[in-house]
């Protein structure tokens, strides 16, 4: 296991990334300490003094760098609330140079301290002394208060830049081996042995029955199906009008063997340039034949439109509760989420649901 993976399994522990955040912490106060106490100034005789400066030091910087992660950072800047965010900066600045005012002032409260201040430094002692307005005025007009900020907290954030980036390398390394894996799934899954028998079966009883018209167009069919299956396994996108075809195909095919269910479809796209990840649609309706009853009133319906970058498919079939029970979702709608997950992230809504004798999936992608 490398550094990388090492520090992401410590931020997938429950209390890892807790730990390692206290630990940073008391690393920089240690060395905040040690810093103070080499120093070649008359202030590092006075050990306390140095040890409640970096203490002071250490909970200032700490406050900085939380709130400005989280507070203004996250829920403003990386949202691209830009005029909130640059006003919740210039309070965050006036706060922390409130903060430390504040530590600086209780450090004098120290006899010992406000002696060595005096002698050591009387101009900044002074200054000190002063309206508190005008400290702070000139505290960030000076831009005195950014410089201390940025050198409290260039190690900190530069660690968290390092660590996110380490993150997102690691993701993408699970992520591509999830992607190997899935694509293996998705290679097995793509003709149902079952599919196939049935077809075969069904072309067979219409070459028996002499209809040779409807039994070479079912062949035609299938080996469009079958070219178009083995074609996608090479490529992560296919036209929308490409994959509108292979539905319809499927179902034809799949329809030739049914005496009472009534399948009905719609499809309807506003413009051409759509792109789909190949037999996305598939398993959702290979599932739909697959439980649905070759009853009287059972019935099927598949409809998908595209309008203004907006792809809407719903597939609804009749199904006998006693059969379906305990059988769950299949692999092929589990897939189907893993694939959705991978290309449209945030960007879809899947749902899947079943009332009485319904079972419904309506499947929302912004592909815009």
């Amino acid at each position: 296991m490398d550094i990388r993976q090492y520090i992401a399994e410590i931020y997938k522990h429950r209390y890892g990334k807790i730990l390692f955040h206290i630990l940073f912490w008391v690393l920089f106060f240690a060395a905040r300490c040690y810093i103070g106490l080499i120093s070649l100034n008359s202030f590092t005789k006075y050990e306390k003094g140095i040890v409640l400066v970096s203490l002071y030091a250490t909970i200032a910087s700490a406050f900085a760098y939380y709130s400005l992660i989280y507070l203004v950072y996250m829920p403003l800047f990386r949202k691209k609330k830009y005029v909130a965010g640059f006003i919740s900066l210039i309070l965050w600045i006036f706060t922390y140079s409130c903060i430390d005012y504040y530590f600086e002032m209780t450090m004098l409260q120290d006899s010992h301290w406000k002696q060595l201040m005096i002698k050591n430094s009387p101009e900044y002692y002074q200054y000190l002394q002063g309206d508190f307005s005008n400290i702070m005025l000139t505290r960030i007009a000076t831009l005195g208060i950014v410089y201390q900020l940025f050198l409290n907290l260039s190690l900190p954030l530069l660690l968290t830049i390092i660590i996110a980036y380490t993150k997102e390398q690691v993701q993408t390394i699970e992520l591509t081996k999830q992607n190997v894996q899935l694509e293996l799934s998705f290679l097995k899954f793509q003709v149902n042995p079952h599919f196939l028998f049935n077809t075969l079966n069904n072309i067979y009883s219409l070459i028996l029955h002499d209809k040779k018209e409807l039994s070479a167009d079912m062949v035609a069919r299938l080996s469009a199906y079958l070219r178009y299956s083995l074609r996608s396994a090479a490529t992560d996108k296919t036209t929308a009008e490409e994959e509108i075809k292979l539905l319809k195909d499927y179902i034809e095919l799949e329809t030739i063997r049914l005496n009472h269910i009534k399948v009905d479809t719609g499809f309807s796209v506003d413009t051409t340039g759509y792109y789909l990840p190949p037999l996305l649609f598939i398993p959702i309706v290979e599932n739909a034949f697959k439980f649905c009853a070759d009853v009287r009133n059972a019935f099927i319906k598949v409809q998908l439109t595209i309008k203004n970058g907006l792809l809407e498919f719903s597939c609804s079939n009749s199904f006998d509760s006693r059969d379906i029970s305990g059988k769950g979702e299949g692999i092929g709608l589990v897939n189907t989420g893993k694939r959705l997950e991978r290309y449209y992230p945030s960007k879809y809504s899947f749902l899947v649901s079943k009332e009485e004798t319904v079972y419904f999936v309506h499947l929302k992608i912004h592909l815009l």
